[in-house]
């Protein structure tokens, strides 16, 4: 029998694929929707693969694979026709919707890295990027966007009308809490090279990520005989970056680790075993890992970016990371006054709480109630 309410149709290759920040927004939103949503159906559709278990059974939630020689294709000419067939009233995408879609769609645009021209790329990658994106939130009903800095910078970037926009920060799931530091050192200690304490940074291997400034900034403090026993850098990554930190770091570079690409269970025991968290990039939409970090309780440093000054507030360290020796100075503060790194913590989880999946959940589901009043 055909179901009541809405169907609203995901594009589920961030989750199946595992495209980092793109995936936790999509597997939490669908997550939390799921429950404060009960008149919506949902069906995740992919590529290839195999559906995701971090999604649960759910009576009302549904994967669909939908086979295409490309992704490309499946982006054209191959959803579209299959929206259609199968009457979904909405279609909701990261940054790029289908172009010939015959069905409503709404669209998050996380960032507007492409068209600041922050990340190196090739001018085809970038200029079919961007004018997919522009495409995608002209045609949408409600573009979503993390934050207000990202809202400033979609509007600038792509002259979206600010009706059109709805801001919904990310939030933070209830595994991230605090915890004993010692059992999660111990329980990394099975898995992962970690020391006995450390400086901890997450997701850093694109330019912006600054993750070389930060090696940089670790050998200068190892320089000043900081107590510090490394650096350890979570996330998968090319060995040319790898190759460039370790050069950055000179002879501290022994002290670094690179755990590679990590399971989501163990993200929690990185941040409540790290001595400080550092996020030195030079943009950002928002900053997830910053605030997963500070649910966890951990202190943070973060640059001067407006979406990181925007969800640190006054919960953290906020520097200019253009040097190695300001983010050096930065970390060394928090390293050797045990008075600011207790504060540090308690404020992170005093912000951390203003952060809900379920808000964000619930927002969404206005968005998509009044994309479909818009016929």
């Amino acid at each position: 029998m055909p179901r009541s309410g809405l169907t609203v149709g995901y594009d589920g290759r961030p989750i199946v694929y595992r495209w980092t920040g793109m995936r936790t927004y999509t597997v939490c939103l669908i997550r939390h929707i799921v429950k404060v949503a009960e008149d919506l159906n949902i069906r995740i559709y992919y590529h290839y693969g195999q559906p995701d278990r971090a999604i649960p059974v759910h009576p009302r939630i549904e994967w669909r694979q939908v086979g295409a020689p490309t992704g490309w294709w499946w982006t054209f000419f191959q959803i579209g026709r299959v929206l259609r067939q199968e009457k979904v009233d909405l279609f909701h995408a990261d940054y790029i919707v289908p172009p010939l879609a015959s069905v409503p769609t709404v669209v998050t645009v996380h960032d507007a890295i492409s068209a600041l021209f922050i990340e190196p790329a090739d001018f085809r990658t970038r200029l079919i990027t961007n004018a997919l994106t522009l495409l995608s939130v002209h045609r949408s009903r409600i573009v979503f966007v993390p934050s207000q800095s990202a809202h400033r910078d979609v509007v600038r970037c792509f002259k979206v009308p600010e009706r059109k926009i709805t801001v919904t920060p990310y939030g933070v799931g209830d595994e991230f809490r605090p915890g004993d530091r010692r059992q999660a050192i111990e329980r990394l200690r099975t898995r992962f090279p970690v020391p006995d304490s450390f400086i901890l940074t997450v997701n850093f291997f694109r330019p912006r990520k600054n993750a070389v400034l930060l090696a940089s900034s670790f050998r200068e403090l190892t320089k000043r005989k900081i107590s510090i026993g490394g650096l350890v850098f979570v996330g998968g990554c090319p060995e040319e970056v790898k190759r460039k930190i370790i050069a950055s770091a000179g002879e501290s570079a022994e002290r670094i680790a690179f755990t590679g690409y990590v399971d989501d269970r163990w993200l929690p025991d990185f941040y409540r075993a790290c001595d400080v968290f550092v996020f030195p990039s030079l943009y950002e939409g928002f900053g997830l890992p910053v605030l997963e970090a500070m649910a966890c309780g951990a202190p943070v440093v973060v640059s001067d970016a407006d979406a990181l000054k925007e969800l640190v507030s006054d919960a953290g360290i906020i520097i200019s990371v253009r040097s190695p020796s300001l983010l050096a100075d930065a970390l060394e503060r928090v390293l050797t006054d045990r008075e600011l790194k207790a504060r540090l913590s308690e404020k992170s989880l005093c912000r951390a709480e203003r952060f809900a999946w379920e808000n964000t959940a619930t927002t969404t589901w206005e968005g998509y109630q009044n994309a479909v009043r818009r016929l």
